[in-house]
């Protein structure tokens, strides 16, 4: 079957697919409705008919709209069942690495179809660059543990992009795969740097050479979602919403750039965005509210308390509540309906102060099981840790020692370090109460170095507490310090801000607190008329001559 090289612009339509010079021939496509994908270039040997389908489902699959991509690698093999590369793109939506989430099961019942082994698979493949594609598919639903997998998956994505080096497609999935094998852990600190670090390359040449490309602004996105890297991504965050603006996580993905540099008012209008689409999708598609994208009612809800618009934020686990009414939640997929409810009562009290209601109600929930996803895991420890916290900051002291009680005696795995940093943040809470200390010095030094978050911080900020203790105890230079580094690792954010203006004026610095009151009153432009700190932060920004 002679290879037929397809560019198709999904931006406004899949536009004719355009045949390699080997072939000479045309072979053009009626134009697709609508979907503004993005533009994807894979030359590949299926049939033109089935040209259409696969080619939207890799716009999708890089935009992480897995089962609308899944739909779409099925029609292809439909319309030519032998096209193996459309089970391989089938089988990549079942793996979610940068979620948490892995189905190898249904990854191989999908494959299954195409042909019962991997060596009778990639034989299907007429070209040897889509068999090299099949190798590194092959290799991460191997029968060996996720990290494994994941080294197999970027080794084989090296290995195309070394061989096809003009190839976006390689590069793209490149990136994907090194960030794969940097989340899914197992790598020295040095390898994972060095992985990070290609992530960005490989992401950063495809959205130079192809700006229209989904994966280039959404992978470098991702690979550059730190503080000291954002800044890198910021030209990607503004540009993926216009490119890919039919994809609801294109809509999202921009606030990951603006989170970690602080961009509070971009973060809202993103998240408000991408929520009104997931709403509208869901419509749609007739599915069930649990399918909802809480990922960026979440991120929205953190907007507008870093904006103060605490109201707003409040609003948004009303609506939580009101979409998830009668869904049996306990059999629900969707980790994320599952828990953020509970998440977003937490945010608003720990970025608030209100400690009242619901989220003082809470109960120790069970350790996480061993057959959970990743992020089932990662939402239960979150859980486990904000009602530790919640229960300091509403007195019940008997939550607090049943934690205590989980964590004596047993060594550490991922969820007890978890629980052990609740119980340090309760004992600075304590102090910062009025409880005395037993051993101050150890208290309130530095704690080790954690990495900055990605995304709305799901923790209390350790660097906060200490800020606000130090003060307590007359320690004001190492309280301006504190700060300091919160920032560092949460650029603007607003308690970081407050706290710093706070120290600052302590120490006598009038000119450094009036800076940081400054900061955070941009930050408040819109905010709550009736913010309780709204007057200490205008009287602080305009106390030495600068005036809002």
């Amino acid at each position: 079957m002679p290879l037929r090289t397809l560019i198709v612009a999904v931006a406004v339509s899949f536009l004719g697919a355009h045949a390699t010079a080997q072939a000479q021939e045309r072979h053009d496509h009626p134009a697709s409705p609508s979907l503004k994908l993005g533009t994807v270039h894979f030359p590949n040997s299926g049939k033109p008919a089935a040209q259409e389908p696969f080619l939207r489902g890799v716009a999708l699959l890089h935009s992480f709209e897995y089962e609308e991509a899944a739909e779409q690698f099925r029609a292809a093999q439909k319309i030519d069942p032998a096209f193996a590369m459309a089970y391989w793109g089938e089988a990549l939506t079942n793996i979610h690495p940068l979620w948490g989430e892995d189905d190898p099961v249904a990854a191989h019942a999908a494959l299954g179809r195409l042909s019962a082994t991997r060596d009778a698979r990639i034989a299907k493949a007429p070209t040897p660059r889509e068999r090299a594609y099949g190798a590194a598919v092959e290799a991460l639903f191997a029968n060996a543990d996720l990290p494994t997998r994941a080294r197999g998956f970027a080794d084989g994505m090296r290995q195309v992009v070394s061989a096809y080096p003009n190839d976006p497609e390689a590069a793209a999935f490149t990136s994907l795969a090194l960030m794969s094998v940097v989340y899914s852990g197992q790598l020295t600190p040095e390898a994972r740097r060095q992985a990070s670090s290609d992530a960005v390359t490989f992401a950063e040449r495809v959205f130079r050479e192809d700006p229209e490309h989904p994966g280039g602004a959404h992978y470098l996105i991702h690979a550059t979602d730190n503080p000291e890297l954002a800044a890198r991504g910021l030209t990607a965050a503004r540009r993926y919403a216009e490119i890919a603006p039919d994809a609801e996580h294109a809509l999202h993905m921009p606030s990951h750039i603006f989170v970690q540099l602080g961009v509070w008012h971009d973060v809202v209008s993103s998240n408000e965005r991408a929520w009104a689409a997931s709403r509208s999708e869901i419509v749609a598609r007739k599915l069930p509210n649990s399918d909802l994208s809480f990922h960026s009612l979440q991120w929205l809800q953190y907007g507008y308390l870093q904006a103060g618009r605490y109201k707003d934020a409040r609003q948004t686990i009303a609506t939580a509540r009101q979409v998830l009414s009668g869904i049996d939640l306990a059999r629900a997929v969707s980790s994320d309906a599952r828990y953020t409810v509970g998440f977003l009562e937490f945010q608003q009290a720990a970025n608030t102060g209100d400690w009242s209601g619901a989220v003082c109600e809470r109960t120790l929930p069970a350790e996480p099981g061993p057959s959970e996803s990743d992020r089932e895991r990662s939402f239960r420890i979150q859980t486990t840790y904000q009602t530790v916290i919640a229960a300091v900051m509403c007195g019940r002291n008997e939550v607090v020692e049943g934690a205590r009680t989980r964590v004596e005696g047993r060594p550490d795995d991922y969820a007890l370090v978890a629980l052990r940093r609740a119980l340090q943040h309760a004992d600075l809470l304590a102090y910062i109460a009025g409880s005395p200390a037993k051993d101050l010095d150890r208290l309130l030094g530095d704690p080790a170095p954690l990495p900055a978050p990605v995304g709305p911080p799901t923790t209390l900020r350790v660097e906060e507490l200490l800020g606000e203790a130090r003060i307590k105890a007359g320690r004001v230079p190492q309280a301006a310090a504190a700060y300091e580094q919160a920032l560092k690792l949460t650029p603007n954010r607003s308690r970081a801000l407050l706290g710093l203006a706070r120290a600052r004026r302590a120490a006598g610095d009038q000119r450094g607190a009036a800076d940081a009151y400054r900061k955070l009153l941009e930050n408040w432009r819109d905010a709550d008329a009736d913010l309780p700190v709204l007057r200490e932060v205008r009287e602080g920004a305009a106390s030495v001559g600068v005036r809002h």
